[in-house]
């Protein structure tokens, strides 16, 4: 990472500017979890998680200059090593660095950022195949955060005509809860008496590169995009050959691979009445077995009411995998159903998700509402309720239905 960052510290020695006053901002958060079900003799029925996040924003002339980190506290044996720059060990780091990137002014319609920044290309709360080789920290699995990337990005406009390049040098792979453990999404594929032991596998250095572009043209706005790399959602090798009788059953050892994947997709939206309708669909390959290729498509419409918007997202994938979807994390609730509800009100604001997997109809029920105490502080309680087939990426997870409870304090 030492290389990497390099050229941000040569760009902060040899631009000529004045610096202005840094913008200081961020939030201090604690929450609760309680688990109804206890299926998982190890996983406790209590759990606290506690966040501090700090972040700096500095001008420098035309350019920006942004970083952040945060600390973490969780009482769970779902962390590992105190820092961890590129996040690539399979347990998530007490301390991350989430922003640590410069943009720079190349003209008027180009921009050059350089860096650890995030990279989203999908509507929030929806499903785009254009995100699906995003990685993802799955700790919580009900939480789909993703990762930020070590990367370039130069992004620019001329005339109608919007494009976007990203070059991502060091691949940064999907996180997974702790196999066995409630929030693991293999439980129903999983014998009661099988243990499995974790190896912390090395991912490949290389990562990936993409470039998307997106034009409007009459009321369409039209686009397109390709991408090559190594896939950060991992292959599961469960080594039965190495399996070891205990005394608490068969353990067997479990190692994560890293295949390449090439990916070109293209997107279509349009404003109908008062609705946004968009369109995607994305061709991917692989020459892995267990992998395989697929045609992934997604078809939304999204209403804005007052400060409120309505969601709904159909999604599916044309090409049935070699393997159970379920261990193609990025596929996993394929094809599904995903209707998302969230308004701002002058109390604060509230959220609901309905998600089904069409193909075995499990599904997952999500609540969150938020009261603002203060101008700074902010209560928060929710639920996340997965149902139904124990082979479905939702119903899989349902051990892990809980409710929560968050207080954070902003500045």
């Amino acid at each position: 990472m030492n290389l990497f960052c390099l050229p941000i510290c040569l760009a902060l020695l040899i631009f000529p500017v004045t610096a202005t006053a840094a913008e200081i901002s961020g939030y201090a958060e604690g929450k609760g979890f309680l688990y109804p079900e206890r299926t998982h003799g190890h996983s406790p029925s209590l759990e606290g998680w506690g966040t501090l996040f700090n972040k700096v924003e500095q001008r420098l002339g035309d350019a920006q200059l942004t970083g952040s980190l945060r600390g973490e506290w969780l009482s769970t044996d779902d962390q590992g090593g105190v820092l961890d720059p590129a996040d690539r060990h399979i347990r998530r780091p007490p301390f991350s660095v989430q922003d640590l990137w410069l943009r720079l002014p190349l003209s008027p319609d180009v921009d050059l950022q350089l860096g650890r920044f995030q990279l989203g290309w999908g509507k929030t709360d929806g499903y785009s195949p254009a995100d699906a080789f995003l990685p993802r920290d799955l700790t919580d699995p009900f939480a789909d955060e993703k990762l930020p990337l070590w990367a370039v990005r130069l992004s620019g406009q001329r005339g109608s005509v919007r494009y976007e390049a990203v070059g991502s040098p060091i691949t940064t792979p999907w996180r997974l809860p702790v196999l066995g453990s409630r929030t693991a999404p293999l439980n129903g594929e999983i014998p009661a008496t099988v243990t499995l032991q974790e190896r912390d596998s090395s991912p490949p250095v290389p990562g990936f590169g993409a470039i998307r572009v997106l034009a409007t043209m009459d009321q369409w706005d039209v686009g397109g995009w390709v991408r090559a790399g190594i896939r950060p959602s991992p292959l599961l090798e469960f080594r039965v050959d190495q399996a070891m009788e205990t005394a608490d059953g068969l353990a067997i050892p479990v190692e994560r691979r890293y295949v390449e994947e090439e990916g070109v997709g293209i997107e279509l939206s349009r404003v109908v009445g008062s609705w946004v309708i968009r369109g995607e669909v994305a061709g991917l390959f692989s020459r892995d077995r267990e992998l395989g290729n697929a045609v992934i498509g997604a078809l939304s419409a999204e209403k804005g009411f007052g400060d409120g918007t309505l969601l709904i997202t159909v999604a599916g994938n044309a090409i049935d995998p070699p393997v159970d979807e379920i261990l193609l994390f990025d596929r996993a609730i394929l094809p599904a159903l995903i209707t998302a509800w969230t308004r701002t009100e002058e109390w604060g604001e509230w959220k609901a998700v309905w998600s089904v997997g069409l193909k075995r109809g499990d599904g997952l029920v999500k609540a969150e509402l938020s009261y603002n105490l203060t101008d700074l502080w902010k209560l928060a309680v929710g639920g996340e309720a997965p149902y139904g087939s124990g082979a479905g990426g939702f119903g899989a997870l349902d051990a892990a239905r809980r409710l929560r409870m968050a207080i954070r304090r902003s500045w």
